[in-house]
């Protein structure tokens, strides 16, 4: 692809993202449902801004750096580029928090209720989140155990001295890129969250409404934190899985002498569920969660002179 037209894609990604994130604020005596359509498009456009940073970004990477590394390097690098691409995805909505509509009059009023990530956080996509996580550091310390001493290959040695090798292997070579990355992209995550707990409310509207937003928030930011962390992890298991097939390793015959070919093979169709799941996820986590409705507030608001 000419040069010229990775500027002009480039341009249009910073444009894109400048246009989302464009700060609206609600002039005047703002009625409870311009306030919260206010805020429900905000945080619309914050999504595609994060979403039109996170897709396009791995293939600009990935040509950007294509003619200047080579062999194992490109490799290293290329294990951490959905992290890369996550860390701006939560760059988009990090600015998206801090560019919240406000209501410009001269008295706002919102409900007084300090909230937490737990209050805001799906349940069931928090866990899903820290678990494939939590299986990928298990995943990159047992490759790092089994790792030959170039951190990435797998070798095993057979009676008669033949020895199998297998790369590349997901060892400490790749890890010293992934792991780096990927604590960069859970304390991004956690510090986003936060964001969204502590945002100032949505004026003159119900604090269930206000929640709702929130959540939709929440789960918009954990739907690409689990999506990249799962397209890592499955990367890693496939050529974790592809290298112990192709070995056969004597520790790895967890279902019986010579049954390590057969954990290979299921490994690779776990690591390609894996990418699956975690599309269906991230497409379901993205949806809007409403609340009662943008209506009359039901509980008590403090009024605050603008």
């Amino acid at each position: 692809m000419a040069s010229w037209l990775w500027f002009v894609l480039v341009a249009l990604l910073v444009a894109g993202l400048g246009w989302s994130l464009r700060p609206v604020r609600t002039a005047g005596p703002a009625t409870p449902s311009q306030a919260w359509i206010t805020a429900e498009r905000h945080a619309r456009r914050v999504t595609v801004g994060a979403w039109t940073a996170l897709v396009p970004l791995p293939a600009l990477l990935t040509a950007g750096v294509s003619g200047t590394l080579s062999g194992p390097s490109r490799g290293m690098f290329f294990a951490a580029v959905p992290a890369i691409a996550g860390i701006a995805y939560l760059a988009v909505h990090a600015g998206g928090e801090l560019t919240w509509p406000r209501p410009a009059g001269a008295v706002r009023r919102a409900a007084l209720v300090r909230r937490r990530i737990r209050d805001v956080a799906p349940p069931a996509l928090s866990w899903w989140t820290v678990g494939v996580l939590v299986a990928l550091g298990v995943l990159l310390g047992v490759c790092a155990l089994a790792a030959g001493t170039d951190g990435r290959s797998l070798s095993y040695g057979f009676a008669g001295g033949l020895v199998s090798t297998s790369s590349p292997f997901p060892g400490l070579y790749y890890s010293r890129t992934i792991v780096p990355a990927m604590v960069l992209l859970g304390l991004g995550c956690v510090g986003v969250l936060l964001l969204v707990a502590r945002r100032a409310a949505v004026s003159d509207t119900s604090p269930a409404d206000d929640v709702s937003l929130r959540r939709t928030s929440a789960g918009r930011v954990l739907a690409g934190v689990q999506l990249v962390t799962a397209w890592t992890l499955a990367g890693c298991l496939f050529f974790a899985a592809n290298a112990v097939a192709t070995v056969q390793p004597v520790w790895a015959d967890v279902a019986g002498r010579g049954s390590s070919e057969i954990v290979g093979t299921v490994g690779r169709f776990v690591s390609v569920a894996l990418v699956i799941v975690s599309v269906v996820v991230a497409v379901r986590a993205s949806r809007a969660r409403r609340g009662a409705t943008a209506s009359q507030p039901t509980e008590p608001f403090a009024q605050v002179a603008g």
